[in-house]
């Protein structure tokens, strides 16, 4: 994956983790990791969209289109999540 990937990803996860700790806190471990990939990531492609969608110019013209940074970083979080699933429920 190329370094603007790791950009847009981090970008991105910025909103979605504080999001997801936050009701990771008040409710629980299952429901923050279950925002963490559905709600949390919408909610933060909202966001990302809101304030920096000038920076999809960028992402296109190195060739990465705004699908394929959506589909990487929901894959991303897939992933993630079921690494977390799998060592707090085993």
């Amino acid at each position: 994956m190329t370094r603007a990937f790791w950009k847009y990803y981090m970008d991105l996860t910025k909103f979605n983790l504080g999001l997801s700790l936050l009701v990771t806190f008040v409710k629980s471990p299952a429901e923050g990791i279950l925002l963490f990939l559905t709600g949390g990531m919408l909610l933060s492609l909202v966001a990302y969209e809101y304030f920096h969608s000038h920076e999809y110019y960028l992402y296109y013209n190195l060739g990465l289109t705004r699908t394929r940074l959506m589909l990487k970083a929901w894959l991303m979080n897939l992933g993630i999540s079921a690494f977390l699933g799998t060592l707090l429920f085993s």
